[in-house]
């Protein structure tokens, strides 16, 4: 039993970011765009004209007002989380704490807005995924929008350009769904054409 609770002990202090700030995080979080070339489509709009739209709808979401935004666009990325240790590690994926959220700037503008659905009131537990040394956990994103259950809020790019991407992923500490370390990747370039 001391055993074992050691051993929760250390895991926790390994995930709880308790090491000097020399060591190497325990878990890596990368964003990987399979596909790193799309095709700009704002719906019969020009680019600036879309943009507007975009921005209005995104006032008005704000302002409290109902709004239709248009269907999340179709994107190919990947969330790759990384065990950076020379040990098994645990982590807590999944469920309502551990939520991601994408920063896209650059290209010709970025519009996000609340994506006006609803969700079940239950409270999702996140679930435990045992790490090899250097291996990894993935998370496929197939439409561009990130936060609560991975669709609470939608990320449009306004027209061509080439765009950066990053992604932030608040990992859960335990099977409970207490918040644990966010984690934050490396940029990432995606590109739009016309």
């Amino acid at each position: 039993m001391k055993a074992r609770l050691f051993a929760l002990t250390v895991a926790a202090a390994v995930l709880s970011g308790s090491a000097s700030a020399d060591d190497k995080a325990p878990v890596e979080l990368k964003v990987v765009a399979k596909t790193a070339k799309y095709k700009f489509d704002g719906g019969g709009k020009t680019a600036d004209e879309y943009k507007k739209h975009l921005e209005d709808l995104a006032a008005k979401a704000k302002a409290g007002e109902l709004v239709q935004p248009p269907k999340a666009l179709a994107v190919d990325f990947v969330l790759t989380l990384t065990n950076t240790t020379k040990s098994d590690i645990t982590i807590y994926v999944g469920g309502d704490t551990n939520q991601f959220t994408f920063e896209l700037t650059g290209g010709a503008g970025v519009v996000a807005m609340a994506n006006p659905v609803a969700f079940t009131a239950d409270f999702k537990l996140p679930k435990a995924v045992t790490l090899a040394a250097g291996k990894s956990h993935e998370i496929p994103v197939k439409a561009f929008a990130d936060g609560m259950r991975g669709f609470s809020r939608l990320v449009f790019w306004t027209g061509p350009g080439e765009y950066k991407l990053t992604a932030k992923y608040q990992l859960a500490k335990n099977g409970d769904g207490d918040k644990g370390d966010e984690l934050k990747s490396a940029a990432t370039t995606i590109t739009v054409e016309k």
